[in-house]
């Protein structure tokens, strides 16, 4: 068969000339059959394979990664996944060298001066306090390193690794990063060891930068003049009615004649909405924004030196330029959100405005801001439906029931492949092992939290299973590994309500059975000291909102998303923490169509929130229960309409 190309010009060869190729070849079938696939995984249709991009950069960095339960029912999702990403590879690197668009070493001889250098370092590994020069595997790292690069050690330059780079999956990055690093240190041993020159690459060696988000800038690489001078600029828009009374009574007593405090009370109040009920988020949203302005001059100049005042760095050019290198940089990469589609843009505007009307108070700058919001309006681009990846989980569970089946059965599932891995690790005292299966066991009690009613996952972060002295605990266990309460106040929830969850039957097991037994080995392993949190580690809650304060031993944000994705491996469904909040949304509407007052309350949101972002497809049921009745009693109807007479 062969298959249209309906590919634009922004790639030179798609998916289709790939399979077309391959078949009129004769190779391998199962490489072309997991090819096939990869349209359902992307929530495209078979038909628009000739839209996908048939090269290995974007297979890394845009498909890869893509859940496979959705054409699988494996019981191994995570390994199907792998398999099948890896025949895929085969199937694109065979096209790209058949078509010249990769330079390849026909044989394998340039392995062996890899082979080489990693038995040298092997010979030489053991412990460091008794003489030797490397940790025992320190060689390891050089496997990736070999098993991609088509040409000798000697010959390897910067070139090659940065088109290594470019379509290696995080993990092996991580490996290759290491070699590389190995490598810089054994060109400092040349001098003692003269058997090296001849083994090393003759050019020195970078790891490349992979991400294509802007390079982070700490907010202490400001000058201390310029963060003064922000700072007070911060506290200006963020003042509330008890800070403007204080500087009343300062005013009044300094002598100031009541009519120009007055004046200026007005017009610091001025156009004022509510103030934020969290304001160190408010007040990073300003710093982000501030840096977001700033990171063009600073490619430009090299330095921040120049920055004294906010006012001198909020120009038109500079708001233009930015929005610029923005738009520039989201369209050129393969990674980022399509700038038309990213409210990126539109939260960096809108904090700007806040500080340029409540803390500048400077009615040019936000004319600025206002003009070049109009002039870039088609990505500015305010969140008023749902995103794209959460549209595809909502369509994914709503249409494939077998999917929505595996995520509800998501808790059993990763819970009992846990346990098994565990059971196995230690029969092994294999404590590496055994730290992962704790972590996937805690997955399913996240898992088993979110299908009971979905949290935000700084609420499932901050969770805690007994009182502090800043807090009181969230659980109260109505009945031992059977019942448990979840309650949050007002303060921790993201509209102020008071949100209550019942978790029973096998999810209560699983976070009694997590907290009695499994969580206090997770902090022997990991040598963590305990805390209240639920998921203990070493970080604080980011950003809690005023009046709440909350201790510090909760898991990383980071290190919590590695947690969920650990477990999520074994449904393989691509649905993330906040997703279920949108899976839940979906099956309640499946089960109920309309019933958004149901989903609102579970959800703990606005009715008219949960109807804007579910209920696009409420005129879809409704004319196919209409089309459903028509057809029951009058079948003739359809053909009358279509101009067909009985």
């Amino acid at each position: 068969m062969t298959y249209q190309n309906t590919k634009t010009t922004t790639f030179s060869h798609s998916l289709a000339d790939v399979i077309n190729w391959a078949e009129a070849e004769g190779r391998a079938k199962a490489p072309i059959y997991e090819a096939l696939k990869i349209p359902a995984r992307m929530g495209m249709i078979d038909e628009d394979i000739g839209l996908i991009a048939g090269d290995l950069e974007y297979f890394e960095k845009k498909i890869a990664d893509l859940p496979i339960a959705s054409v699988s029912k494996s019981k191994d999702l995570d390994r199907t996944r792998r398999t099948s990403n890896s025949r895929i590879r085969s199937l694109l690197r065979a096209y790209e060298q058949a078509h010249g668009a990769a330079a390849v070493d026909a044989g394998s001889s340039h392995r062996a001066s890899y082979t080489a250098l990693i038995n040298w370092v092997k010979d030489r590994e053991g412990f460091i306090a008794k003489g030797d020069l490397f940790t025992t595997s320190t060689h390891k790292s050089l496997f990736a390193l070999r098993a991609r690069a088509d040409i000798s050690l000697e010959q390897l330059e910067q070139s090659h690794i940065d088109r290594i780079f470019a379509v290696a999956t995080v993990e092996k990055r991580r490996s290759m990063a290491k070699a590389i690093r190995l490598l810089t240190q054994l060109r400092g041993l040349e001098n003692q060891r003269p058997e090296l020159c001849t083994m090393l690459p003759r050019t020195n060696l970078t790891v490349p930068k992979t991400s294509d988000r802007a390079e982070r800038i700490r907010w202490d690489a400001f000058p201390e003049g310029f963060r003064k001078n922000v700072a007070s600029i911060i506290a200006e828009t963020l003042a509330t009615p008890a800070d403007l009374a204080a500087w009343a009574k300062r005013e009044m007593e300094a002598g100031r004649s009541s009519q120009e405090i007055d004046q200026e009370i007005c017009a610091k109040t001025a156009q004022r909405g509510s103030a934020p009920k969290n304001p160190e988020s408010a007040k990073a949203g300003y710093q982000q924004a501030i840096t977001w302005l700033a990171r063009p001059q600073r490619n430009a100049c090299g330095t921040f030196a120049h920055l004294t005042t906010l006012k001198g760095l909020i120009t038109r050019d500079a708001i233009e330029q930015a929005i610029m290198d923005q738009i520039d940089r989201a369209q050129r990469s393969l990674l980022l959100k399509d700038p038309a589609k990213s409210t990126t843009l539109g939260s960096r505007l809108t904090n700007l405005t806040t500080l340029a009307k409540h803390g500048l108070r400077d009615p040019e700058v936000v004319s600025h801001i206002n003009i070049l919001r109009f002039a870039h309006h088609e990505f500015v681009v305010t969140q008023k439906e749902m995103t794209d990846d959460a549209d595809h989980t909502c369509r994914m569970l709503r249409d494939r029931p077998h999917l929505a089946a595996a995520f509800v059965h998501a808790p059993t599932t990763i819970s009992v492949k846990a346990l098994q891995t565990l059971e196995r690790a230690v029969g092994r005292h294999d404590n590496a092992a055994e730290d992962r299966a704790l972590r996937m066991f805690a997955s399913a009690v996240a898992h088993g939290l979110q299908l009971s009613r979905p949290l935000r996952t700084s609420n499932l972060i901050a969770l805690r299973h007994k009182g502090t002295r800043e807090r009181g605990g969230n659980i109260t266990w109505i009945k031992k590994r059977t019942h448990a309460e979840l309650r949050f106040e007002k303060g921790e929830i993201k509209n102020d309500q008071v949100i209550t969850v019942h978790v029973m039957g096998h999810d209560a097991a699983l976070l009694w059975d997590w907290i009695e037994i499994y969580r206090p080995r997770f902090l022997a392993l990991r040598d963590l000291p305990d805390s209240a949190y639920v998921f203990p580690g070493l970080a604080q809650p980011r950003l809690p909102k005023r009046g709440v304060t909350l201790p510090v031993g909760a898991m990383a944000a980071s290190s919590f998303a590695e947690l969920w994705a650990l477990g999520h491996a074994a449904v393989n469904l691509g649905i993330q923490p906040h997703s279920c909040r949108h899976a839940v949304a979906t099956l309640i509407l499946a089960v109920e169509p309309g019933n958004f007052a149901k989903a609102a309350a579970v959800l703990g949101d606005k009715e008219s929130t949960v109807r804007r972002h579910y209920g696009k497809d409420s005129g879809e049921a409704a004319a196919m229960n209409v089309r459903a009745a028509l057809l029951a009693h009058h079948p003739e109807v359809f053909n009358i309409m279509k101009g067909k007479r009985p």
